[in-house]
């Protein structure tokens, strides 16, 4: 990293680094030790940077202001502009670009920079530049992009927990930003590599087809890895207590399956599957079944506004139970409580949280990307008594860390913490709690991940239990192949090569992505009916390896209802209430969480390694 930074693989043209740690490995720390170094070299020795620029989420601003001073203290003088007046950041800048200005460091949020990339045109205003999250680059034609691309500035460092968002274009754009040219220009790039490498992917790919997406994502990776500082989460193995994944597929209710039916066979989605339409409307349908599988409450909030997204659910008010909206004008009551049960995913939450407040002390993160659906969480906490706290969208920057700190806080009685994807994905350190659902997936797997991490950081104490909950059947389970297909394109990034044997499960066709409109109500998962999974031939051999031939060995990974298992000896002990971590238990291996033919896959909750999840799991799992 430091080799790149300071310009001496100058001749293969790379002046800059990615910094692609996963989430909790101090890619912050390392960057200001970096930064340290180069700032203040020793008496006779010239600094090799007089002026460095911190290009952070608005979030963030203040949290690297923090570190710097917390670990450096005042050996380096900076300036942080972060929710302040216009006049306030433009003094800012100008204190910082002045010709004798004793200011080294500035750190400023993307939009702040983007509006004000003009007075950084002189060429001696920036010797370094540090891009955090900075998969916020992945569009090179954005305006924040071209900004900062136009700064007189050769030595670059992108810090990413999620370098590989949606596809390889994405990527290349974040690769071009840091050393321009090193991959030639977009159409080569998609010529060259980037076909060859999604053709070999498809699970119709000739065995030429494949050969040569390997060698080409091979060749790739290893001309990227000069500049790519890759290190996983396994690292955490030995310091951080075990996590389990279990992605949890629940049955729609019966109000959710007409509502569902309804609507993708209605005239309106038929006619824009059918015919060219404008994309907008697309995703207007796509976000409506993904709200409808969460709670049909905000199916009905829709109907009632009358907002475009009620094309498709004309006539469906017959649907719903009077007695959930007999309000004044037919608003939500609730019905004393009986509206969780509307939703399949609901319902299992609300046993979920029962169990873990009655009988353990843990503490939950709820993760949604609607804040309609936060507001249901609220609701279910407000109704049984759950302390709860809240960050959205709408919470100011200043607030932020005091939510966390409140919620980390083991001497205070809270319970749940709300989350938006979107506003709370990254930075934050929630480690107060050790288990988190993901209540919705996300079409990028990035924004999941980013979420997820929240509670396994350093820091924490107990086992951690991570709930992916899936509506079977419907569009949630298509997202979430999606996500499994973009996270084999990781390998490109990697040093060594991912075993050609993963399972074609993982590898959907283009046409299969297109389906996104059908539901499949009989199945018990369209993913695990997709990986023609050899070892769950019918639930009848799947219960008998379970609880017969499993019994005696330890299992790698678990998902359908899944998880990363720990080394803690037999089964019937796994199957006991785990909450409580022994001093000897260790994370096992590093399964990549695509490859679903390694986990274990359950058909009855009784065999999954989670007493809380099988006392919680109902008919509904």
């Amino acid at each position: 990293m430091f080799e790149c930074v300071s310009g001496l693989n100058s001749a293969a043209n790379i002046y800059g680094c990615i910094l692609a740690d996963d989430m909790g490995l101090g890619k912050t720390l390392q960057s200001i030790t970096l930064l340290y170094t180069l700032l203040c070299q020793g008496f006779d020795v010239k600094p090799m940077v007089k002026k460095a620029i911190i290009v952070t989420p608005t979030s963030l601003v203040s949290n690297w202001e923090a570190e710097i001073k917390k670990w450096v203290g005042e050996r380096v003088h900076l300036i942080a502009l972060c929710e302040s007046t216009r006049d306030d950041v433009v003094s800012g800048i100008d204190r910082f670009t002045g010709p004798r200005s004793p200011i080294q460091v500035l750190i400023i949020s993307y939009e702040t920079f983007r509006m004000h990339s003009t007075k950084f045109s002189q060429s001696e205003s920036c010797d370094l530049l540090i891009c955090d999250e900075a998969h916020r680059l992945k569009n090179d034609q954005t305006m924040t992009n071209q900004a900062l691309a136009a700064l007189s500035c050769k030595r670059r460092v992108l810090l990413s927990g999620t370098p590989m968002q949606n596809d390889l274009e994405e990527f290349f754009a974040m690769v071009n930003f840091t050393n321009p040219g090193i991959l030639g220009d977009a159409a080569h790039f998609r010529r060259y590599y980037e076909a060859p490498i999604i053709c070999g992917r498809e699970p119709n790919a000739s065995e030429e087809e494949k050969k040569l997406g390997g060698e080409r994502s091979a060749e790739l990776s290893g001309k990227v890895n000069q500049f790519i500082l890759r290190r996983t989460n396994a690292l955490l193995s030995n310091h951080l207590p075990p996590k389990i994944i279990e992605v949890v597929c629940c049955k729609l209710t019966p109000l959710q399956l007409d509502l569902y039916n309804h609507f993708i066979h209605s005239k309106n989605v038929k006619r824009a599957i059918s015919e060219e339409t404008k994309k907008s409307k697309i995703l207007a349908y796509i976000t409506a079944l993904k709200k409808l599988c969460n709670h049909p409450k905000l199916i009905y909030d829709t109907i009632k506004s009358g907002s475009p997204g009620t094309s498709g659910f004309e006539d469906c008010i017959r649907f719903f139970p009077p007695e959930m909206f007999s309000g004044r004008s037919g608003s939500w009551t609730g019905g004393d409580g009986a509206w969780v049960e509307l939703s399949g995913k609901m319902h299992v939450l609300a046993r979920l949280l029962a169990h873990l407040r009655k009988r353990t002390d843990d503490r939950i993160v709820l993760v949604s990307n609607y804040t309609q659906t936060l507001d249901l969480f609220a609701q279910l906490c407000r109704e049984r008594r759950y302390p709860y706290l809240r960050l959205d969208g709408t919470t100011s920057i200043s607030k932020r860390q005091k939510l966390v700190n409140q919620f980390n806080d083991p001497s205070k009685d809270e319970f749940v913490f709300l989350l938006s994807s979107k506003a709370g994905g990254c930075g934050l350190n929630l480690i107060g709690g050790n288990r988190l659902v993901l209540f919705d997936p996300d079409w990028n797997p990035a924004n999941d991940k980013q979420a997820a991490a929240r509670v396994w950081r350093d820091g924490q104490k107990k086992r951690v239990y991570i709930y992916r909950f899936l509506s079977t059947g419907t569009i949630e389970e298509k997202v979430y192949q999606r996500q499994m297909s973009k996270e084999g394109l990781q390998k490109v990034i990697q040093q060594e090569q991912t075993d050609s044997s993963m399972a074609q499960g993982n590898l959907l066709s283009t046409e299969d992505l297109r389906d996104l409109f059908t539901f499949h109500e009989n199945v018990r998962s369209e993913v695990h009916e997709k990986m023609n999974c050899i070892r769950c031939q019918n639930s009848n051999d799947t219960h008998r390896s379970i609880t017969e031939g499993d019994a005696n060995q330890p299992t790698n990974e678990s998902g359908q209802s899944g998880h990363e298992i720990s080394d803690i000896g037999g089964f019937a002990e796994m199957a006991g209430c785990l909450h409580e971590l022994k001093s000897s238990e260790k994370q096992v291996g590093t399964p990549l969480e695509e490859d679903l033919s390694n986990w274990g896959h359950h058909f009855f909750p009784n065999s999954v390694p989670d007493a809380i999840l099988q006392a919680s799991a109902g008919e509904e799992v």
